[in-house]
């Protein structure tokens, strides 16, 4: 298997899971979500832990991870990284007709990041979020392989 086949192999097992999390048909739903919610992570998260953050993606998903990333030397006021923004972004990024509240998307998707991203690098993610997000983020269930 080549590099590209295994990268994109790697992809769609996040994609499955996240689809299969959603009960969705569409793969392009799962992908536009978790566009839309590493964006939202990403920027809410210090330089240095968005980019250990990203070294732990998919090749593939990586690029998508760093689409548009301007870095910044101070990350979002406290108050902008509290969950309520966090559901505010992912309800206007997802499409208006998708059946699913945001609250839904979002810990579809972090249980997602918890069956396939280090549980210490999980953990550092969360520490540098408020406490709204930390407690909404689900704890990590049995550990998938890692992809």
């Amino acid at each position: 298997m080549t590099a590209l086949e295994n990268s994109l192999e790697k992809s769609y097992i996040w994609l499955n899971t996240l689809q299969s999390k959603l009960n969705t048909p569409k793969r392009e739903d799962a992908y536009r979500l978790l566009k839309v919610v590493l964006h939202e992570l990403r920027d809410r998260l210090p330089i240095t832990e968005a980019a250990q953050l990203g070294a732990q993606l998919p090749t593939l998903i990586r690029g998508l991870y760093y689409e548009g990333f301007r870095p910044r030397p101070t990350t979002l006021n406290r108050k902008d990284k509290s969950l309520q923004p966090f559901l505010r972004a992912v309800e206007k990024k997802m499409p208006r007709f998708y059946p699913k509240p945001p609250s839904e998307l979002l810990r579809a998707t972090f249980e997602t990041l918890n069956d396939f991203i280090a549980p210490g690098e999980i953990e550092d993610i969360k520490a540098c979020c408020s406490k709204e997000l930390k407690d909404f983020w689900p704890s990590p269930s049995k550990r998938k392989k890692a992809a």
